[in-house]
């Protein structure tokens, strides 16, 4: 399948087994990464039967392009992964809901493949895949709207109904965390970095007790919104929720999202998260908000 690079943008959060490399993997961690590992070698023999069997019903893939697959048409289509199973790919995994849950990050060289794998009563399957590659110019500027752009969705409005309890309060403690009152990093994983198309950078470890104070802004300078949300879906683990976002962002084009939250004794924190821009798509505006609510101008036959 024929790649184009989309702007990425991911957080992940690394286990402390990632960064002391004499801890020993647990049990589930270990089959987990064999159960990823066994997937690669049969995409790369063709052997359907074995890739069937180990993708999750929900299943979906979201490319480099920015296009999400479901299913059906990856296994119609007969797709590969970005990142092939060789003997130089690096496999680890970050185990979460009880160790129900597992965050396994396949990468050979700049090439970069999260997969969510869940534990079902038929063992380990596939959940989500979503891949990246860095190092190449991100396609598309970004442009700043001359007035505040306020958080109405999803901070005052979100379009998915969450059905579980684990589901709404993933929701919430997300919402909360993008509200601009100051609590982001409370709802971080430990010990974050980033990967984006440019850099893998460590991020600082967000150790915050409490909200941190949010700066005054700066002369003609203008506040915005946390990019809103057009389409969601949650699986409940437990301890751990699943979350696929579809998001426009003010100023730059619309991306798919990937995320695990993690239940802290009741405190929710968004542990993994990447961030995939599809690459049509179109760079996002805001009405000004004067203009909101005027009358619309009559439409020609090229705006039917």
């Amino acid at each position: 399948m024929k790649r184009y690079l989309a702007v990425l943008f991911v957080l992940c959060t690394v286990s402390a087994g990632l960064v002391l490399a004499q801890t020993k993997p647990s049990a589930a961690e270990d089959a987990v990464v064999k159960a990823d590992k066994a997937l690669g070698m049969a995409w790369s023999k063709g052997d359907k039967a074995a890739i069937e069997k180990m993708l999750d019903p929900d299943f979906s893939l979201i490319d480099t392009e920015g296009i999400m697959t479901e299913r059906p048409d990856v296994l119609r289509e007969g797709l590969q992964p970005l990142v092939p199973m060789t003997a130089d790919t690096k496999v680890w995994a970050h185990m979460y809901g009880d160790n129900k849950v597992a965050w396994v990050t396949d990468n050979l060289d700049k090439k970069y493949a999260a997969h969510i794998w869940v534990e079902r009563p038929q063992g380990w399957r596939l959940l989500n895949a979503n891949e990246i590659e860095t190092g190449t110019a991100a396609p598309g500027g970004a442009w700043r709207a001359p007035y505040d752009i306020a958080c109405d969705n999803p901070c005052k409005g979100f379009p998915y109904r969450a059905v579980t309890a684990n589901e709404k309060a993933a929701i919430a403690a997300w919402l909360d965390q993008e509200g601009g009152t100051g609590r982001h990093d409370m709802h971080m994983g430990d010990n974050t970095i980033v990967i984006s198309q440019a850099t893998t950078t460590p991020r600082n470890s967000p150790t915050a007790a409490g909200p941190t104070p949010v700066p005054p802004r700066k002369p003609g300078t203008f506040t915005e919104g946390v990019a809103p949300a057009l389409w969601a879906r949650t699986w409940d683990f437990g301890d751990a929720v699943v979350a696929i976002m579809l998001q426009p962002t003010y100023g730059g084009k619309a991306y798919w999202s990937s995320r695990i939250f993690g239940n802290h004794n009741g405190f929710w924190k968004m542990e993994e998260s990447y961030h995939n821009t599809i690459a049509t798509s179109p760079v996002m505006t805001v009405v000004p908000p004067k203009d909101i609510l005027a009358p619309a101008p009559p439409r020609g036959r090229g705006g039917e």
